[in-house]
């Protein structure tokens, strides 16, 4: 087969078999879950800073004996530096989605790996925060066993199974809630951004 053959079977072609505007209309849908993971990230931020700010208040707010200020802002420092580089993460993550213009599909493959990987970051952050919390709820309880002139060792084995079950279940509830909370602001998104990249594939 010649030249001339071959450019007759070309010019002979359905046009309708190239699929490439269906591709471009796919990576144009996909700027929406990204401008929805923003406008999530935006809001969420100054609250995450405020509320880390303001857990610098709590020994005042719940009466801690100066002894026991040592204590909490040893754990309330770590919980700063924790906070500090998943912030940096946050706000890398987020200067990448500015940047992204749906062109092509490897930048919107790299999104979306990039937001899975912040949302598991997300979920640790929220995981490392608990023994902040475990400790600042048991210096409340000691001084207010204090308070009624009594202590751990004096409770009865009862109050002290209960006591751990309660641990147990807030801890567990604590974990369910962060799990849900990230896919309530970002699961929905990335299930976009995952059905639009097998379409295009497809």
């Amino acid at each position: 087969m010649n030249f001339d053959q071959l450019k007759e079977q070309w010019n002979n072609e359905d046009a309708d078999s190239v699929n490439i505007p269906n591709n471009i209309e796919q990576l144009k849908k996909s700027k929406h879950p990204i401008e929805k993971i923003q406008k999530s990230m935006k809001m969420e931020f100054p609250f995450q800073i405020i509320a880390i700010i303001l857990l610098g208040f709590f020994p005042q707010q719940l009466d801690f004996p100066a002894s026991q200020h040592v204590i909490y802002y040893t754990s309330y420092a770590m919980l700063v530096v924790i906070s500090s580089y998943y912030f940096f993460g946050f706000y890398k993550f987020y200067k990448q989605t500015e940047l992204y213009t749906g062109n092509t599909q490897n930048s919107l493959w790299k999104i979306y790996h990039e937001l899975k990987l912040n949302m598991e970051r997300y979920q640790s952050f929220g995981f490392l925060l608990l023994p902040h919390f475990m400790i600042t709820l048991g210096l409340v309880l000691y001084n207010m066993l204090e308070k009624k002139g009594e202590s751990l060792e004096n409770m009865s084995s009862h109050y002290q199974q209960v006591l751990i079950l309660s641990v147990l279940i807030g801890t567990i509830a604590i974990v369910a809630s962060i799990v849900l909370w990230t896919k309530y602001f970002y699961g929905k998104s990335a299930k976009q951004l995952e059905n639009i990249l097998n379409e295009i594939d497809e």
